[in-house]
């Protein structure tokens, strides 16, 4: 972490589910196996497809989940999620683009409230982790945008100069709450149409993209 304060290009962090782990499907299918339990309706692909254009807020809305409620089965789905790691393939593409921004000399790192253990274990496999400097993981209280402040504080890094990736509303919340470039991916949990009310930096639907985004960024410094 320290030798991100002498490094000339920017950070990138990484959310995990549905931005670099093609986890989405499998969430939804362990979603509709819990839901009973929760007093709440299985959802079809159709229906998946309508609540990706909703923010997360409406999206929990939509589907009758309170707040503490969601914390909860987050929870539950996450522990079920990993005992099937071993079955979580990338975002096609990913890899590559992943591989040419390390390349390059940009600063990766992940930021998710995925398990630590769990993202080492997807990581590993695609032969990606040592392309990543750092893996903050886990839920925490405070939320994404304090855990944000937290890595440009522990390398000592502007917040211009850093940029978070995520496939969530709350990812680009947690962004300008943060005042990082806000990326957004439309291929995980919310689609364009959701992302774009976020007012992200940049927007994109190809992972290939990124690695544009991350030169434009670098040229601004």
């Amino acid at each position: 972490m320290r030798e991100m304060a002498v490094r000339s290009k920017p950070l990138l962090i990484f959310d995990f589910d549905g931005t670099l782990a093609n986890t989405l499907e499998m969430g939804i299918g362990i979603f509709n196996d819990l839901a009973p339990d929760y007093g709440l309706k299985s959802v079809t692909l159709d229906e998946v497809k309508e609540l990706r254009k909703l923010n997360t807020r409406a999206l929990l809305d939509q589907l009758g989940i309170s707040r503490l409620l969601a914390v909860k089965l987050g929870a539950h789905i996450r522990k079920v999620l990993h005992q099937q790691m071993d079955n979580v393939e990338m975002i096609e593409g990913v890899k590559e683009a992943v591989i040419e921004l390390h390349k390059e000399g940009f600063q990766l790192g992940v930021l998710s409230s995925n398990s630590a253990d769990n993202v080492r274990l997807v990581l590993r496999r695609f032969d990606l982790l040592e392309c990543f400097s750092f893996i903050e993981a886990g839920v925490s209280l405070f939320g994404k945008s304090h855990r944000i402040l937290s890595v440009l504080k522990k390398g000592s890094l502007e917040p211009r100069h850093a940029m978070y990736v995520g496939d969530e509303t709350r990812d680009m919340e947690a962004a300008r709450d943060s005042k990082v470039i806000g990326l957004a991916v439309c291929w995980g949990a919310n689609g364009r149409e959701a992302m774009e009310t976020e007012g992200p930096e940049f927007c994109i639907d190809h992972p290939s993209e990124l690695i544009g985004c991350a030169r434009t960024l670098e040229a601004r410094r």
